[in-house]
């Protein structure tokens, strides 16, 4: 396969995806506090993807752009447009809601982010070099490796000065590094249906109904093995905060789907481990929780993942830029992005 020059990073881009991520790092502490009210990780996540697919429903009712995207999928892997595993991207995101709830209880919050951090690092090389996004190929240089490690090594720093509970499980680790790498390929495989539908809003619906599916899959075998009582939910009128992780996470979503386009993978990746680093040290100065407080080794931590990101994107910039076909977004600008 012919490795293609990078193309230069946008840093309008960059910004971005930090903010879209700043703004998902809220998606954990909702998602969390919900399972805590349910003692139920399993109904919290179907909640958080049922909520994000009604909301995405409607858009589908008022956009026939999308609309048409997203029932032309059928269509678009039986003429061999799409591959069939390019368009279940979303069960990793069902696979990494289960890890939050049933993983962090054991392993704790600093183990789990490292294990999920270090998958996404890793994977997001491999999806690099053989192109599995729509930024195309892109060459494993030691640059985008010592910007992978350096990522890896600032979340520990800073993941560790927040947390030290948990013990240490292999098999959860393996689970959520495995996890971690297959978040990096869905959002290579996202990027690559937006590509061919030319919808990202449609793209997204398609994420959150394939997740949907494979929770009550997941429910239904863990309801069957331990017979539990199904937790009733408050009302969204009742605590409106515990039901906006879908909304959430449908704002990160569609923000992948655009921005891998032109970031790449591991660019996108690094951009969103800082910002929902940046996103829980912002809510534990303004919105504390019992147990975390913003050290200077949260704060180290941070800032060496930053390099991280600064590296992965010099070595875009370094290089020379290449044509670009248009897809769906002109020049790959999140802002031209529309319904209709």
């Amino acid at each position: 396969m012919k490795i293609t020059k990078d193309q230069k990073i946008n840093p309008w881009h960059l910004l971005i995806g930090l903010l879209v991520s700043t703004f998902n790092s809220s998606q954990a502490r909702v998602n969390g506090e919900l399972g805590a009210v349910l003692d139920n990780a399993i109904v919290a996540a179907l909640i958080s993807f049922g909520s994000g697919l009604f909301i995405l429903f409607i858009g589908l009712i008022f956009s026939r752009t999308a609309r048409t995207a997203y029932l032309s999928v059928p269509t678009l892997i039986r003429t061999k447009k799409l591959k069939w595993w390019q368009t279940i991207g979303g069960i990793a995101g069902a696979f990494f809601v289960i890890g939050q709830g049933f993983v962090v209880p054991v392993v704790g919050v600093a183990i789990f982010v490292i294990a999920v951090v270090a998958g996404q690092s890793c994977a997001s090389l491999l999806v690099d070099k053989y192109g599995l996004g729509p930024a195309g190929p892109k060459a494993v240089t030691g640059l985008r490796i010592t910007a992978a490690g350096l990522a890896i090594v600032g979340v520990a720093i800073a993941v560790i000065g927040r947390s030290h509970t948990g013990n240490f499980n292999l098999p959860m680790v393996i689970y959520m590094f495995v996890v971690g790498a297959f978040t990096s390929a869905q959002h290579a495989i996202n990027g690559r249906v937006a590509q061919t539908t030319k919808q990202p809003w449609a793209t997204t619906t398609l994420n959150f109904s394939v997740g949907l599916i494979a929770l009550l899959v997941m429910f239904g075998i863990y309801n069957l093995v331990t017979n539990v009582a199904i937790p009733i939910p408050p009302a969204p009128w009742e605590q409106p905060l515990l039901w906006t992780g879908g909304s959430i996470g449908i704002v990160f979503i569609v923000s992948a789907v655009v921005l891998v386009r032109s970031l790449g993978i591991l660019v996108f990746a690094l951009v969103s481990v800082v910002g929902q680093l940046l996103g829980a040290v912002l809510l534990d100065v303004f919105f504390p929780t019992p147990g975390n407080t913003v050290t200077p080794q949260v704060l180290l931590g941070v800032g060496i993942t930053v390099v991280a990101v600064v590296l992965a994107a010099f070595q875009s910039n370094v290089t020379d830029s290449q044509d670009q076909k248009e897809i769906f977004v002109p020049d790959a600008d999140p802002s031209s992005v529309t319904m209709d």
